[in-house]
């Protein structure tokens, strides 16, 4: 996992274009600024970390004394993290593991916020890398965009791979993790190895491909997130002020984005319920 986080993080060191061919990682980095604008990062394909929201039990989330010793962990260092304020101490090392101080019904309410907050943000992360090797794959298996396979030490490419070579539902994910594969056990599923090759993409199909990625196609911020970042950053805001900054939209579809909103941030639930006015606009 460190070697993936490492080879993401570092695309300074990523091979040069040659012979009309771009590093696959290139590739990603291009469709994914194409596709989500300043929500790519560049570091999408590197491991996330689990999901922090501990595992529901009968009737919801558990409060602190259900929840497992590993998920009242990784609430208390959210709080460590974010809600200094609440002043909780350092966990106590034992041999058997870090004791966790209890939570007040606040601070675990606000850790389950914050947690889920995370989650959102892994999903989303998560959900932009497989849109974007998900379209790559397309291109190249459908033969609009070519690849070819150049040894890791460097010189020529070793061989241009055919579409048939992106035709598998699940074996060809691992070749996004470091852009490599082997040119025999082209579906072993597994991202590097003794014998693997970097992968390379023709430029002018990558082009053509980025030039179908019209500004109308691309995908944004949630309407939902918008919302919630907005009352962020003022929680005086009521409903009727945050619609005002989604003017071009209808009543109804506002509304829908907006019970969106409502369920992944308590604070909007004071901001009132959807008023019952005509669905007309």
């Amino acid at each position: 996992m460190d070697a993936i986080r490492e080879f993401w993080a570092t695309p300074g060191r990523f091979p040069p274009d040659f012979g009309g061919y771009r590093f696959l990682g290139k590739a990603v980095n291009e469709v994914g600024k194409a596709k989500f604008g300043p929500d790519w990062t560049g570091l999408e394909g590197t491991p996330l970390p689990r999901l922090l929201m501990p595992e529901p039990v009968f009737g919801g989330i558990p409060f602190d004394e259900l929840a497992k010793p590993h998920e009242r962990l990784a609430i208390d260092l959210l709080l460590q993290k974010h809600r200094p304020d609440f002043g909780r101490p350092i966990p106590e090392r034992r041999a058997f593991g870090p004791v966790v101080a209890p939570f007040t019904v606040e601070q675990w309410n606000e850790g389950i916020r914050l947690a889920r907050e995370s989650d959102e943000r892994s999903l989303a992360t998560r959900q932009r890398f497989s849109a974007v090797i998900g379209s790559l794959i397309e291109c190249l298996r459908e033969g609009r965009m070519r690849s070819a396979l150049r040894p890791a030490q460097g010189g020529d490419y070793s061989m241009v791979l055919p579409p048939s070579g992106w035709n598998s539902e699940e074996a060809i994910y691992c070749r996004f993790s470091l852009c490599r594969m082997h040119p025999i056990k082209q579906f072993s599923g597994s991202p590097a190895g003794d014998g693997y090759q970097l992968i390379f993409v023709d430029i002018e199909g990558l082009e053509r491909f980025l030039a179908s990625l019209s500004p109308s196609a691309r995908s944004t911020i949630p309407t939902w997130r918008k919302i919630i970042e907005l009352k962020k950053k003022d929680p005086t805001l009521t409903k009727p002020k945050l619609a005002e900054h989604f003017g071009e939209m209808g009543k109804r579809e506002f509304d829908r984005h907006w019970e969106k909103a409502r369920e992944q941030y308590p604070l909007l639930q004071k901001a009132g319920r959807p008023s019952r006015q005509s669905d007309s606009d």
